[in-house]
């Protein structure tokens, strides 16, 4: 008996011999399931998401395709083959991405791939995502909640203020959550301060990609309705 002929009774015992056989032969080999990239990166960097914007001068663009530059430093040609790859000096300098390196993070994103240990996934979440953010998760989250903007009214933002006072109530002399100064006096004012808003959106940018996060859930509380 030749030792193909076993490993083909082998599968036998759970299928017919012609089903081993086709295994065997590599007719299955091909039946791996393949996911777009940009999908298998919300299931497997949830701290991850990729850049969306098209503007070149965007600052996560530019961190971006600034470590782009500097993986490629070395290398006559980058390994994306962008044709208006320029050699980067030494040190590199943090310049504006090009309209042809936010294309190709857009089509590589698209590609299927079988995994995370994928050459190209692996590119793509280095060159091609930024932090995920608090702001994130409250615009993609199933709370019905929304961050509040500048043009939000001055009803919406009274109540957030409010929601936040109640929740900082300490003693005299005391710091709040968010160390807003001279707290003493404004906690026991109906004027929301003019730094307030400001706060929000400082805080709503800071990264965070669980729904337990702190980070989030104080945001989400005292930022949204």
């Amino acid at each position: 008996m030749t030792p193909l002929f076993k490993v083909v009774l082998g599968f036998s015992s759970v299928g017919t011999i012609t089903t081993g056989a086709l295994y065997v032969s590599g007719i299955f080999k091909n039946r791996v399931k393949k996911i777009a990239i940009y999908s298998l990166l919300n299931d497997a960097n949830p701290e991850k998401r990729l850049i969306t914007s098209k503007a070149v001068e965007d600052d996560v663009w530019k961190k971006a395709y600034m470590t782009y530059r500097t993986e490629n430093k070395s290398l006559d040609k980058d390994i994306w083959n962008l044709k208006d790859w320029n050699k980067p000096s030494n040190p590199v300098i943090e310049t504006n991405a090009t309209e042809e390196f936010i294309s190709k993070c857009e089509f590589n994103s698209k590609v299927k791939v079988t995994g995370t240990d994928d050459l190209l996934y692996r590119q793509v979440l280095a060159y091609c995502t930024r932090d995920t953010l608090v702001s994130d998760l409250i615009k993609e989250g199933t709370t019905g909640r929304t961050l509040l903007t500048n043009t939000s009214s001055d009803e919406d933002w009274k109540a957030v203020w409010n929601t936040y006072k109640s929740s900082n109530e300490v003693a005299s002399g005391g710091i709040d959550k968010w160390k807003f100064s001279d707290w003493s006096e404004k906690k026991g004012g109906d004027t929301l301060p003019t730094e307030y808003k400001a706060r929000c959106s400082e805080k709503a940018s800071e990264p965070a990609f669980k729904t337990t996060d702190i980070k989030y859930l104080d945001v989400l509380n005292w930022c949204s309705k």
